[in-house]
């Protein structure tokens, strides 16, 4: 089987790899090249370094819809396209070009949570269960006919960098095995029912914003979700806190929302809209990542002060 490959971020690099060792890779078109750190230096994206390392033709188009790149695309004589977190809307000008059509790796149990950003909604909105979905690719958002799926547990500790640290090799074992089944005409496509679909937009800046107004468990999976990035913050004394990870505190406490209060001098609670949170790491504004007991010791926390 000879496939053309979609990408950007990590996740795509790690099926290009596996896919590469059973496959024939012709392409990969992946994301353009963007500034990044705090020099703002012009970083190629994880599947451009992956590619180029093991020598497969490389492809960063500004427009898919350029007729010449269609027809690049279409030299290079592949039986499929593997679309994995590519980042842009794929025309039908190019999903229909080759004989077995295109598919994509979604890490949700489609139709739920089609969009950008599913393993970090699946664990801020609590979610025990989400998983991985191959699926056609059409010209509506990740509503193509569904061709394979598997369930995956979230722990109620997880974070959204453990859960990719799961996805990724079962999303390239899922492909893989799909990918052999489309080959032997093994499988029967199965449509989405639309009207169970939930959708999920891209996470920014307010979106990891803490609302110390709601609920504990709430602001935990928020944490968990942001973690490990962009973070979840708050602002203390008028700078920026990240904070890492949190837990609900057992103990006897009530404090109003944001309110902050040392329990047995080296542990950092914060009031919720519910039951206190135990704040286990933060990181204060351009310094590092700190256990609370090392916050509490450094900033010398005064009573009724606020975290907002």
């Amino acid at each position: 089987m000879n496939i053309g490959f979609f990408g950007t971020p990590e996740i795509g690099s790690y099926c290009l790899r596996e896919l590469s060792k059973e496959f024939t890779i012709c392409f990969a078109v992946t994301g353009e090249d963007k500034p990044a750190g705090r020099n703002r230096l012009l970083t190629p994206p994880p599947v451009k370094l992956t590619a180029q390392e093991l020598s497969i033709p490389m492809l960063q188009p500004s427009l898919l819809r350029d007729e010449a790149f269609v027809e690049q695309l279409s030299s290079f004589g592949a039986d499929l396209f593997v679309v994995v977190a590519y980042g842009k809307l794929i025309p039908r000008a190019i999903f229909d070009l080759p004989k077995f059509k295109t598919i994509n790796l979604h890490p949700s149990l489609l139709p739920k949570y089609r969009g950008a950003a599913p393993i970090e909604w699946a664990i801020i909105n609590g979610e025990t269960e989400t998983g991985i979905t191959v699926q056609l690719i059409n010209e509506k958002l990740d509503a193509g006919d569904v061709l394979s799926q598997e369930k995956i547990v979230i722990p109620h500790d997880m974070t959204a960098g453990g859960l990719y640290d799961i996805i990724m090799p079962a999303g390239a074992s899922l492909l893989a095995r799909t990918i052999r089944q489309i080959e032997k005409g093994e499988i029967v496509p199965t449509k989405q029912n639309d009207n169970e679909a939930t959708y999920c937009g891209k996470i920014n800046r307010e979106t990891s914003k803490i609302d110390w107004g709601k609920s504990c468990n709430a602001i935990r999976n928020l944490i968990r979700g942001m973690n490990p990035k962009p973070v979840a913050w708050t602002t203390f004394r008028g700078k920026i806190m990240r904070v890492w990870t949190a837990s609900a505190f057992e103990g006897d406490a009530r404090l109003s929302p944001g309110e902050i209060r040392v329990f047995e001098k080296k542990r950092l609670l914060v009031g919720t809209g519910s039951f206190p949170l135990e704040i286990t790491d933060i990181q204060p504004e351009t310094k590092k990542p700190m256990k609370g007991a090392d916050f509490i010791n450094g900033y010398r926390i005064k009573e009724g002060e606020l975290f907002l």
